[in-house]
């Protein structure tokens, strides 16, 4: 066994990793998604901006970026609850807003409906496609190598 063998046995590992992170975030919002059934309204009680700057080490140049934590809190019999989401280039809410976002009846704490969670799993569903591009380049290297 070579450098080069190590080097493709890596590589196969580190797909995979990769992979079985993303289904695993797909899968949990698909659950969230079927078991998130009781429709709530929520309440906007604070949206705050996070400014962070990044510094190209190469080019000297800097760039700003910007992040929105707003922070929800909806009742359901009669407890109160409070959930976070956390966007980036512009906040989805504005401080006193009611949205309506659904609850899973047997574990209040576990929500869907709040603008961006159909987005993550839109983009991680989309990313199968270029993951199976990767296995089957992995794949044609690997048959090549052994």
């Amino acid at each position: 066994m070579d450098i080069s063998d190590i080097f493709v046995i890596v590589v196969g590992v580190i797909l995979l990793l990769i992979q079985v992170l993303i289904l695993y975030f797909i899968i949990t919002s698909i659950k969230r998604m079927i078991v998130c059934t009781e429709k709530v309204v929520a309440k906007v009680t604070s949206v705050i901006e996070e400014t962070k700057r990044y510094e190209d080490s190469k080019t000297g140049k800097t760039e700003y970026r910007y992040y929105y934590e707003v922070a929800f809190t909806y009742d359901y019999n009669g407890q109160e609850y409070n959930t976070t989401r956390t966007y980036s280039d512009r906040s989805k809410y504005s401080r006193g807003e009611n949205p309506t976002i659904k609850i899973n009846p047997h574990n209040p704490k576990e929500t869907w409906g709040i603008k961006g969670d159909i987005n993550t799993l839109l983009g991680l569903s989309l990313g199968i496609p270029l993951l199976a591009f990767f296995d089957i380049l992995y794949f044609s290297v690997l048959s090549q190598v052994f």
